[in-house]
């Protein structure tokens, strides 16, 4: 069976990037919950509300995209948090309030003024 994979985009490029330009692949909230309902085997979104461990279940691999990075968000990977030591992503954190954090800026190369 091969694996669901859905990409949540940050930034115009990296949306750009992973559909070569096609406008009509930028899925926002409902059309992203059709889709995911719908059981699609790869989503690409622009809809960061649907950013949760919760997709592991549904068969999902989550990726967080942005420029020309796609980093793959699971659970016990390590993160440095502005050179603190490194955290553990547990299944039980909410990815999406962690993003709003910045908590995954350093591996996107998001730098904070941007």
């Amino acid at each position: 069976m091969n694996k669901r994979k859905i990409y949540f985009c940050v930034d115009f490029w990296s949306l750009s990037r992973l559909t070569n330009g096609i406008a009509d692949s930028t899925y926002y909230y409902d059309f992203t919950q059709q889709m995911i309902d719908d059981g699609c085997d790869n989503i690409i979104t622009t809809s960061l509300a649907h950013l949760s461990f919760d997709l592991i279940d549904l068969g999902y691999d989550i990726y967080l995209c942005y420029k020309n990075k796609d980093v793959k968000v699971k659970p016990g990977m390590q993160l440095h948090i502005d050179g603190s030591p490194c955290k553990e992503i547990k299944r039980g954190h909410d990815i999406f309030k962690m993003f709003r954090a910045g908590v995954f800026n350093e591996i996107l190369g998001i730098k904070k003024n941007e």
